[in-house]
């Protein structure tokens, strides 16, 4: 069975890495009252957790994504593998948001988005040739 695997989404990490340096940069560079800081600094840190969790999953191969002629398999955010069987799936659009892809998986009954996977052109022409993709 064919099976396209994604690739590492680096957009997506160093946007990510920006918007935290630039949070950063915010809280130092202005006054804020002592709840507007604190709201601020609660946000920056989710952030940073988020990144740094997901980073360590897409290094130790938990956050990729396979496409295959039966369907997805991907992992989520708690480094869970889930399987979509190609029925479910409706479409599929891949959006560019600033640098970061991001993969756009429409079911019937829920949206999947996979930010710290890729897909490159060839990828996406193979995935047309598999029916995912409308050309």
């Amino acid at each position: 069975m064919y099976e396209i695997k994604s690739s590492i989404n680096f957009g997506f990490y160093i946007l990510a890495a920006s918007v935290i340096a630039l949070l950063l940069s915010i809280s130092t560079a202005f006054n804020f009252t002592a709840w507007l800081e604190a709201l601020e600094m609660i946000l920056i840190f989710a952030l940073t957790l988020f990144v740094c969790v997901t980073l360590i999953q897409t290094l130790m191969g938990k956050r990729t994504s396979s496409w295959c002629i039966n369907g997805l398999s991907y992992y989520n955010f708690l480094g869970v593998q889930k399987y979509v069987p190609i029925e479910q799936i409706q479409q599929v659009k891949v959006h560019t948001i600033i640098c970061c892809k991001v993969t756009h998986v429409k079911l019937e009954e829920k949206n999947i988005f996979l930010f710290s996977c890729k897909l490159t052109t060839q990828q996406k022409s193979r995935l047309a040739q598999l029916g995912y993709f409308a050309k």
